[in-house]
């Protein structure tokens, strides 16, 4: 078949005929009837994002200039076209569009233009009517049609291509295709095989529309046959579809009103993306037609742009993630490039637009430790998205000191000092833009002092509690009850009005911040009773005595006032004023005895009476007896415990050593006595207890001894090892341990020395600076000692890891890992697989590192070593990198060459790295060029006539498909 082109040179003798001013063939007309838009949406971005490009194409053809046009409408006649088809619901398809046929041959000039006719169903059911000039000729073939058979698209199509051979040399050649369904013959992929007809009648310079039939109820955006006849169409302008059948005679009439008329022929498109932007891939397939892709350029062609808007549409992003600014989307020879219909080649450039490139705004995901202390200094991570070294970090208003910047995802950074209470914590990255999270100061309340510290039960009167961290809301408890607030000008005092108390006696004071912190005074504050004025007895002590009188008692009770006396039944007692609470009296002797009642007179002499509340007792002096003394013995000294037993002892009984008087006597019962012997000189002596005139002896019954010195004996020691820091409680067991006495624990001096019992006494233990065994040495106050050799064995302090808080990382290192466990102290090491790291103390729990570097995958130890030597190990894994995509070829710029090499290709695809070898066979090719990841310049080496099989290798030995290039 030979190739249609449209002849637009030979259009200028038409033209004349027409009444054109055109004045010779190769002369542009005189207007210019294209203009282009570019636009770029959004207009600002960040370096991770894409933005749409927009190029609208606007025709304004000459309205004095018609050209000749030969038109081939081919009508799908196949069954589904029938009203007897179950889809159609009665409406008659094939009616409608044969009556729309002939309705467009009404409105055509046919005194400018032709027009054919190509009828298809089935493959072997196609029929055609030739190029004509007859209206009634042609709507009577029309006439003719009715419907049935498959739908054979791309075999129509090629008998209208067949038919445009005749098409005449002046005029443009047109297929108007119309069809209510997908294409079904001929067998295999009538789909793809009806595109390629159609892209091989447009190669050939036909002007292709199509109308797509569609049901009154299909989504024309899923719609098969919408989607294959826009597809085919010329433009996307070229191409319309219907829901139902009636509004067939409008669209025909749209198309009647083309005809002829053209804004621009063999129109090329060519937008060339800045270097700075990369096309994003498949972001141009919805374009009709789509545009040929080589790397950052766009190359749109088709054969007519009419009295519309083109729109053409894709998307960029940007190349180097840290490039910023407003850079130009459009590189230079970006144009539009056409024929007029003089057949004039007319050239628009594409105008350039700018598209403001920023850094992401970054994020704050976490922040640990999300509370501290007001008085600040403490570290904090914050976590997050899309940091720049160089971020400001500030709490509230307080600039953060020591902001480290660790990656683009995590920043430490040291607090401030601020107010209790949350505040803002933002992240100011270089270009201003911001991040924010919440962080919370906090810290329980401190008071200091309560000022008054007790009050009236009534309350009402002011209390200043003074202090620290008391936050603007305080609240403050008194007891049980909430004190109203006064005044609070800052957080360090508040002043209340203390509220009515329960009872007398003193309360908690509690403080209560509005973040949940708080404090509680034990005892802060004291509620006092009313004062009486009454005095009141409440007992007498001891409320016994002989009737002889003189003993003394003690009236207790309240509100009593010097000068107030006090009568013992009848009689007046000598009275001594002790304290409002508290009278000493000396009991007046009585006639008889009985129970008397106690009185207190007031200044007023008001009597106030506690009846019944002393007893007089005649006194009766027994006889008494001694059995036993024990202990028999005891030192010269005096002063030690001595029990008699015997009988008749009252609490008035004497004791005599000798001739010496006891120092003291307590009565223990009338069978027993202590008494504690007085100074004397060595030797026997008598033991004798009298009962005012009454008395009873045990001859030689206590012996007088000179003190002897018992010796100290340390048996066993409780606990016999211990670290080097001290500190512990131990028991000394052993013989004769007296109070008052050191120890040493080598060389050093234990403390907190509690002697129990002469046989036991407890001890703490005091620091060494060194480990091994010591000697435990204990001396008496009498300078006796005893040693136990080697008796305690100093330890050293062995940290523990207990947990990692990442337990693997990436081979290239750059983890950041917390190490928890026990017993970490400043100044200690730190390694990962041998290899020593930078070591961040944290707290005697918690160290953090950042990992190094590995050669190899796989578990490593992590080994913190103390100061001492100890070491603990934990284990943490590399892992490796993700490995990339695997490089695409998609395209080779040149085929084949000379078997001697040397000329350029460029290979385009995806997933190309840097560093990437190409391979023509076996053999590599030279002077690589990376242009970006989806194309590459190579130079094509020597190699033997013949194909060979083209391979991109990444630098991570990943392989391409293969592409056949041919030696000559």
């Amino acid at each position: 078949m030979k190739k249609v082109k449209p002849l637009l040179l030979l259009m200028f003798t038409f033209l004349l005929a027409l009444g054109g001013t055109i004045t010779a063939p190769s002369a542009e007309a005189s207007a210019n009837y294209v203009s282009i838009v570019k636009q770029v949406n959004p207009s600002t971005i960040t370096t991770e994002e894409e933005a749409e490009v927009k190029l609208q194409i606007q025709g304004t053809p000459p309205v004095s200039v018609v050209v000749p046009n030969d038109v081939i409408l081919v009508i799908d006649k196949s069954g589904s076209m029938a009203p007897t088809y179950e889809p159609n619901a009665g409406e008659d398809k094939m009616t409608n569009a044969k009556n729309a046929a002939k309705g467009f041959i009404d409105l055509m000039d046919l005194t400018k233009h032709r027009v054919g006719i190509v009828d298809f169903s089935s493959s072997n059911q196609i029929g055609s009517f030739p190029l004509s000039t007859s209206k009634d000729d042609i709507k009577n073939y029309i006439d003719g049609i009715s419907s049935n058979g498959s739908t054979a698209t791309g075999d129509a199509i090629g008998t209208a291509i067949q038919l445009l051979q005749d098409h005449r040399p002046e005029a443009h050649p047109v297929i108007l295709l119309l069809t209510d369904g997908d294409a079904t013959q001929p067998q295999g992929n009538p789909y793809e095989y009806a595109k390629s007809k159609a892209l091989e009648a447009k190669e050939a310079g036909i002007v292709f529309y199509t109308i797509a039939l569609l049901r009154p109820t299909e989504d024309p955006a899923t719609s098969g046959p919408n989607i294959l006849l826009k597809e085919m169409a010329t433009t996307a302008n070229h191409h319309h579809f219907v829901l139902g059948s009636t509004g067939l005679s409008e669209i025909y009439s749209a198309i009647v009103r083309e005809i002829g008329l053209a804004s621009a022929y063999d129109v090329t498109v060519t937008d060339i993306v800045a270097p700075d932007f990369e096309i994003v891939p498949d972001s141009y397939l919805n374009n009709i037609p789509k545009p040929e892709v080589n790397g950052n350029i766009l190359t749109w062609t088709f054969n007519e742009l009419k009295d519309q808007t083109l729109t053409f549409t894709y998307k960029i992003r940007p190349v180097d993630k840290t490039k910023t600014g407003s850079l130009a989307v459009t590189n230079a020879g970006s144009n539009i490039v056409y024929k007029d219909y003089a057949g004039a080649v007319r050239t628009r450039v594409t105008p350039n637009v700018n598209l403001t490139v920023k850094l992401p705004k970054p994020e704050i995901t976490s922040i640990v430790e999300a509370e501290g202390h007001p008085a600040g200094g403490e570290t904090v991570v914050i976590n997050g998205e899309n940091f720049v070294n160089g971020a400001v970090v500030k709490f509230g208003a307080n600039t953060a000191q020591n902001v480290q910047y660790n990656s683009s995802s995590q920043l430490t950074v040291t607090t401030p000092a601020g107010e209790q209470g949350t505040v803002n914590v933002t992240v100011t990255n270089p270009d201003n833009q911001k991040a924010t999270s919440a962080f919370q100061y906090k810290a329980d309340p401190i008071v200091t002092s309560i000022s008054p510290n007790s009050g009236p039960l009534s309350g009402g009167n002011y209390v200043l509690i003074q202090g620290s961290y008391m936050m603007n809301g305080v609240q403050v408890k008194i007891g049980d009850k909430v004190a109203q607030k006064n005044f609070q000008p800052d957080s360090t005092y508040v002043r209340v009005f203390a509220p009515i108390g329960e009872a007398a006696g003193a309360v908690d004071v509690t403080i209560n911040n509005p973040d949940g912190t708080s404090t509680t005074i034990t005892g802060g504050y004291t509620y006092e009773a009313p004062p009486k004025t009454d005095p009141v007895i409440t007992n007498i002590s001891p409320n016994t005595g002989l009737t002889t009188g003189g003993s003394n008692s003690y009236i207790n009770g309240s509100n009593f006032k010097s000068g107030m006396k006090v009568k013992i039944g009848d009689f007046e007692a000598s009275t001594t004023y002790i304290s409002d609470s508290r009278l000493r009296v000396i009991i007046p002797t009585a006639s008889i005895p009985g129970v008397v009642d106690v009185t207190v007179l007031d200044l007023d002499n008001n009597s106030y009476v506690l009846e019944d509340a002393f007893t007089y007792t005649e006194p009766v002096y027994p006889t008494p007896t001694i059995t036993s003394v024990s202990p028999s013995k005891g030192l010269t000294t005096g002063g030690e415990n001595v029990y008699i037993d015997g009988s008749m002892f009252s609490s008035s009984t004497q004791v005599f050593f000798g001739n010496l008087e006891a120092q003291s006597v307590t009565y223990i019962s009338s069978t027993r006595l202590r008494a504690k012997t007085p100074a004397a000189t060595v030797g026997t002596v008598d033991v004798t207890v009298t009962n005012v005139n009454q008395s009873a002896t045990l001859p030689s019954a206590y012996e007088y001894t000179e003190p002897v010195p018992e010796p100290v004996t340390i048996l066993s020691l409780s606990v016999t090892t211990g670290t080097t820091s001290g500190g512990e409680q131990i028991y000394i067991d052993g013989i004769n341990l007296r109070s008052g006495a050191t120890v040493k624990f080598g060389a050093s001096n234990a403390t907190g020395i509690t002697v129990i019992s002469s046989e036991r006494a407890r001890v703490t233990v005091p620091a060494n600076l060194s480990i091994g065994k010591v000697d435990v040495t204990w001396t008496n106050p009498n300078g006796q000692s005893s040693t136990l050799a080697e008796a305690y064995e100093y330890t050293g302090v062995v940290p523990t890891i207990t947990s990692l808080s990442v337990g693997s990382g990436p081979i290239a290192g750059g983890t950041t890992v917390y190490i928890n466990g026990t017993n970490f102290v400043s100044g200690m090491t730190v390694t990962v697989n041998g290899v020593s790291v930078p070591v961040n103390f944290i707290s005697d729990v918690r160290l953090k590192i950042v990992t190094p570097a590995s050669v190899a995958t796989g578990s490593v130890p992590i080994v913190v070593t103390h100061t001492n030597g100890q070491s603990a190990s934990f284990n943490f894994v590399y892992e490796a990198p993700p490995l990339a995509p695997a490089p695409v070829i998609t395209s080779l710029s040149v085929t084949s060459g000379a078997a001697a090499g040397g000329n350029t290709m460029y290979i385009n695809g995806s997933n190309i790295q840097r560093g990437a070898k190409v391979y023509f066979g076996s053999i590599e090719g030279l002077n690589f060029y990376y242009v970006s990841d989806t194309r590459i310049r190579i130079k094509v080496p020597a190699g033997l006539a013949g194909p060979v099989i083209v391979t991109v290798v990444n630098p991570d030995n990943q392989q391409s498909n293969g592409v056949v290039y041919t030696y000559n």
